[in-house]
């Protein structure tokens, strides 16, 4: 479910797609077919606002290090792909942060969300790109 709700962050604020959230719900329905909450976001269909208001409030008892590991994992994808300006790619994490529950937003690397592209504002953007390089590389260097 962890992986479920990092794909449903990432593209509910412009950071991933409708493809790899449905996909992923496909599968894990097909595992759980009796699964109620599963057949409830798959009825859900596109309405990525209500599946996000649905799937959130399951963070409070998420495992976080999984959930960072699918979220980060994600995101290194669409960062290093650089398809998404830089400052843009900052406002898209901002927004996810500011929408992410209390358990999670001050945690690092969770709280880097909302900083990271701070140095953009006074054209700093090495130091920008040193701070989402060290927020998507936290669960490869903290956790292993």
């Amino acid at each position: 479910m962890e992986k479920l709700a990092a794909l449903c962050a990432l593209w509910a604020f412009g950071l991933g797609s409708k493809e790899d959230y449905c996909k992923e719900l496909d599968r894990l329905f097909l595992e759980n077919p009796d699964d109620d909450f599963l057949l409830e976001l798959e009825n859900l269909g596109g309405d990525c606002a209500a599946i996000w208001a649905r799937i959130s409030p399951r963070l409070m008892t998420a495992d976080i290090n999984e959930f960072g590991k699918a979220l980060f994992g994600k995101l290194e994808q669409v960062y290093r792909a650089d398809k998404i300006p830089l400052r843009e790619f900052g406002v898209c994490c901002g927004r996810l942060w500011s929408a992410l529950p209390e358990k999670i937003d001050h945690k690092e690397p969770f709280i880097m969300l909302c900083y990271a592209d701070e140095p953009l504002s006074w054209g700093d953007e090495e130091q920008s790109r040193e701070l989402f390089g060290e927020m998507i590389d936290y669960y490869k260097n903290e956790m292993g």
